[in-house]
């Protein structure tokens, strides 16, 4: 079953599967920049949510606390549950017009937008929410999440303190708020914020690993990489996470280490995109025969995945297979023509045929 991500934290993500892969913007080295190692991903939001009716362990998926009396809100939460956001979405909008001062139909709804990433409804939607409902905390988290983003940090930052008077038992809300300060440049504030979080959710491997990234983004390598060992440890069985835990020791450019924890995730669930991601920390290790053998296992477990075409490409470029490449790149436009390597593909396949052309004539 598909996870529902009704509350929100700014950080690393735990989410895996399709249509997430792309957030990372992972771009392996490749052409004419084969002595780069690979930039740090973007870390996209991530629910704090717990498991329920078969969704992911450590997930929650009940949204606002008091139970609706809607039956349109209710059928949108059914078709959340069994993944048709489409459906989520036309059940709110009908709960919206019947009563639009229903404030859990304006969260769900915006639940929806940020979901398929429309930031400007979804902010929307969980400010009327927040209207109708002040004391609605999951939309105010969720809004939270989508001011860190936007860098709306002042905003954020009050937001957060507001709702933690009213709730300071709410680690998501620490988080987010330890998010927001990180930004600002406050590296105490922060860290009192998260560490707060963790005494609230000792167990929660993502706080840890969000965390660890403020740490990092700091110069504390050291406390970084402790926080990252423990989030490894209580991940357990979350390829999820352990994909997080590797990420951010990418970032560090511990690529020994990044591509260990991958080869945990991996031993969890074989999916494409950590394939990816064990692909480039292996290319920050400068192995490029086991970065290529990666990417083409992660082009054959799903052959619709971009970023797997893009990323083989480039790996096939160092190698000097400047016709394969130009054939992976390719497919990466046609699968993604909008995507956000696109303009990087078509100057790469512009490059590759100007050598393989000179190659040509010299012969």
């Amino acid at each position: 079953m598909k996870r529902i991500h009704e509350v929100r934290t700014v950080g690393a993500t735990a989410r895996l599967g399709a249509g997430w892969a792309v957030l990372f913007a992972l771009a392996a080295c490749g052409g004419e920049n084969a002595n780069k190692a690979p930039e740090t991903p973007a870390t996209p939001p991530v629910a704090a949510t717990t498991d329920n009716d078969g969704a992911d362990p450590g997930r929650k998926i009940e949204g606002p606390v008091a139970p609706t009396d809607s039956d349109d809100v209710k059928q949108g939460i059914a078709a959340l549950k069994a993944g048709d956001v489409n459906g989520a979405k036309a059940a709110f909008e009908v709960a919206v017009q019947k009563n639009p001062k229903q404030a859990d139909a304006h969260h769900y709804l915006g639940l929806v937008h940020d979901q398929t990433g429309n930031a400007a409804e979804a902010e929307k939607s969980y400010r009327r929410a927040l209207e109708l409902s002040p004391d609605l905390e999951e939309s105010a988290t969720n809004l939270a999440a989508l001011l860190v983003e936007a860098g709306k940090l002042d905003e954020a930052t009050g937001l957060m303190k507001k709702a933690i008077a009213k709730n300071p038992k709410s680690a998501a809300l620490q988080v987010n708020l330890g998010m927001a300060l990180s930004g600002k440049g406050d590296v105490d504030g922060a860290s009192k914020a998260f560490e707060e979080a963790i005494k609230l959710e000792p167990n929660n491997a993502i706080h840890l690993v969000t965390y660890a990234g403020h740490l990092a983004r700091n110069n504390k390598k050291d406390e970084a990489i402790t926080k990252l060992k423990l989030a490894e440890k209580n991940a357990a069985n979350d390829a999820g996470v352990l994909a997080s835990v590797a990420l951010e020791y990418k970032g560090l450019k511990d690529f020994k280490t990044c591509v260990a924890v991958l080869d945990k995730a991996v031993s969890q669930k074989d999916l494409a995109e950590l394939r990816i991601y064990r692909g480039t920390c292996k290319l920050g290790l400068k192995d490029l025969a086991g970065a290529t053998t990666e990417f083409k296992d992660a082009v054959a477990k799903e052959p619709n995945n971009a970023l797997a075409h893009y990323s083989l490409g480039n790996a096939l470029a160092d190698g000097g297979k400047l016709t394969e490449a130009i054939a992976e790149w390719e497919a990466y436009l046609k699968l993604a023509p909008d995507g956000p390597q696109a303009k990087a593909a078509e100057k790469k396949i512009g490059i590759a045929k100007a050598k393989a052309g000179a190659k040509g004539a010299k012969k």
